[in-house]
Formats: C-alpha cells, sequence, structure tokens
C-alpha cells in the first residue's frame, strides 16, 4: 500500500514521431490512464530534440542519438514502439534509467514473407515489367509451368515470435517446415508448427541444403552478424530463395550479392540492409553491392512489418508500461542490454 502522503513522480513524456507512428500517437494517448505530459515532436528534428530532452523524464522513441547524452540525464525510462534496440545508443542512456521495446509485427512481417515467397516463385516482378511492354516471356507456353508452395520445404533460421508465425502460415500452405534454432524447443511447438526436424545453428546447413525458401528471423546480436556466409549460401540448392526481414548485416552481402549474380541460387527478397538514411533527405545506397541491378532479386526499403496494425499494438504496449512504471508495477519487454537500474 502507497504511504500516506508519497507523491508519484510527475511524468513528462517526449514522443519522437514519425510517419510510421503518426496514426497511433492517439492510441498510445488514450490507452494511458495515468497522468502525463505530452509533448510530440518529429524524429528527423535531432537539434531541437537534443534541446526538448532535459525537460522529460520519459521518452517513447525508436532510437536514442549518442549525442543527447548530456541532455537525456533526466530520463527514468525510455520506452520503445519498436522491437530492434540498435538504434538505441546505450553510451546515451542515463543511469537509473529502463528501457523496454515491443513487438507485435509477426503478422505483418509474415504476410510479407508468404507474399515474398509467392512473387519469386510466379516471377510475378519480371512478368509485370515485361508484360507492361507487351512481351509475353513469362506466357507459361513459353515460360513453362510454376511451381507452388504446397509441398515444397521451408527452413526458418530464429523461433521467435517471428519465425513462429511464418511456419504457422506456411502449414496452412502445405509445406514441409523446418527450423534452426539455438534454444530447446518443446515437443509442444514442434507439433503444432509440424516441424518435420530443428537444429542448432552449426548443423543449418543440413536443412539449408534440402530448402526451397530459407528465411532468416533471427535477432541481430553479436553472434548472429554474418551467421549467413559464403558456406551457408553455397550449401543452398540453384533454384532456391531466401529472404531477409530480419537485418542486413545477418547475411553477408558479398558472398550474397555473388550468389545471385552468377544465378547460382534461384533469387532473394531483401527488406533490410547495411546502410540506412540519416535523415529526411538522405539516400545513401542500401549497399555496397548493386543488388537493384539483379533482375532475381526484390528489395523493399524495410516495410515488412510497417502496418496500423503493428503500430497500433506497439503503442498499446507502451501505453502499458507508462501505466505501470507510474504505478511503480512490473514492465513489460525490459531490454537488460540496455538498461541501467
Amino acid at each position: 500500500m502507497e504511504k500516506e502522503g508519497k507523491m508519484k513522480q510527475e511524468l513528462k513524456a517526449l514522443v519522437l514521431n514519425s510517419k510510421f507512428l503518426n496514426l497511433s500517437i492517439e492510441d498510445l494517448k488514450s490507452n494511458t490512464n495515468v497522468p502525463v505530459e505530452w509533448h510530440v515532436e518529429d524524429s528527423s528534428n535531432k537539434e531541437n530534440i537534443r534541446k526538448l530532452l532535459p525537460n522529460f523524464n520519459i521518452l517513447v522513441s525508436t532510437s536514442m542519438d549518442i549525442s543527447w547524452k548530456n541532455e537525456a540525464k533526466n530520463l527514468k525510462a525510455i520506452f520503445m514502439p519498436g522491437a530492434g534496440w540498435d538504434k538505441i545508443a546505450s553510451e546515451a542512456v542515463p543511469d537509473g534509467c529502463v528501457v523496454t521495446n515491443s513487438y507485435e509485427h509477426e503478422n505483418g512481417i509474415a504476410e510479407y514473407v508468404l507474399m515474398s515467397m509467392i512473387a519469386l516463385d510466379r516471377e510475378l516482378i519480371n512478368s509485370h515489367n515485361n508484360f507492361k511492354e507487351n512481351k509475353w516471356d513469362y506466357w507459361p507456353a513459353r515460360f513453362g509451368p510454376f511451381k507452388e508452395l504446397t509441398g515444397r520445404n521451408i527452413t526458418v533460421i530464429g523461433l521467435g515470435r517471428i519465425g513462429k508465425k511464418v511456419l504457422e502460415m506456411t502449414n496452412v500452405f502445405g509445406m514441409n517446415n523446418y527450423a534452426v534454432e539455438e534454444f530447446d524447443v518443446q515437443e509442444e511447438v514442434i507439433r503444432q508448427l509440424n516441424l518435420k526436424d530443428v537444429v542448432k545453428s552449426k548443423d543449418m546447413t543440413k536443412l539449408i541444403s534440402i530448402s526451397d525458401f530459407v528465411v532468416i528471423c533471427v535477432p541481430y546480436i553479436e553472434s548472429t552478424k554474418g551467421m549467413i556466409g559464403e558456406k551457408e549460401i553455397y550449401s543452398m540448392k540453384n533454384d532456391a530463395f531466401i529472404i531477409n526481414p530480419a537485418r542486413g548485416p545477418i547475411i553477408k552481402e558479398e558472398h550474397l550479392y555473388h550468389a545471385l549474380k552468377s544465378n547460382r541460387i534461384a533469387g532473394a527478397c531483401l527488406d533490410t540492409w547495411y546502410t540506412y538514411p540519416k535523415g529526411e533527405i538522405d539516400n545513401p545506397k542500401p549497399s555496397e553491392y548493386p543488388f537493384y541491378n539483379l533482375k532475381n532479386v526484390i528489395i523493399t526499403p524495410h516495410i515488412c512489418g510497417s502496418t496500423y496494425g503493428t503500430a497500433s499494438r506497439r503503442m498499446k504496449i507502451v501505453a502499458e508500461n507508462i501505466n505501470n512504471f507510474y504505478n511503480e508495477k512490473s514492465l513489460t519487454n525490459v531490454v537488460d542490454e540496455l538498461s541501467k537500474i
């Protein structure tokens, strides 16, 4: 029970807005049932954010710039409406500050993966571009029949929320599901996902070599950086595809590019990259290799989880954490690697 006369800390929250989060900010406010003084600032205005930060003890953001270190000293909590914390500069997180993240993106990403599998398999992009020029190159009478997903092999690397959701969907299509996972997988999960086999990463080529689709679903941490290299890529079948909705550097770009350019593997769908814009008008090349010149690659600018449903559900989790923080209750999804409490 709260001691008589004890005053709860006044919460002042700086919310960094973006086009992705814009529509869901009302979800954040409407699901917060404790007193909060809100200020919403455009996430691209880094200098203004730096000036504002000393006035707030809560930050709602998916990024934390190292240049904000001195101004962020009053922060007691950073609530991320996002999963990856690679854009949070740990050096800028002050002592006594807790950091949480939020997921809820597995539906959108799994849908993207299924879309890309079918688009790659049916040559959708090339067929569309050719037919716009009145070319019938991909007419099955000339090109040959397309394959179906039913009965094909898929290996998902990483059995977290996203990996499981992908396999739930591929199971509906009647695919043969395989997985690579470092942690022990419960028999119930194996049964629910109809997994034919599960191996550790050291044995992943065993499954990659028989798969028609390889999907990267591991988080980007030190142990997964470059985990898909020359050995893994060149163990794939010639008619196999690789899909990366996770993080670019998990796959070694040099080996991936050359395998695609030489048609050593059939194709890829890449949504996550090696270089990202640093501002609204910055347009860097996403890789030092010209993947955009390859006809067997679908490339998108990190959109796989960017759905309104994802943003809305994440903001509701942030709101729940703000409520619990105010009421001194346990928080959801504390990032131990960044928190300094």
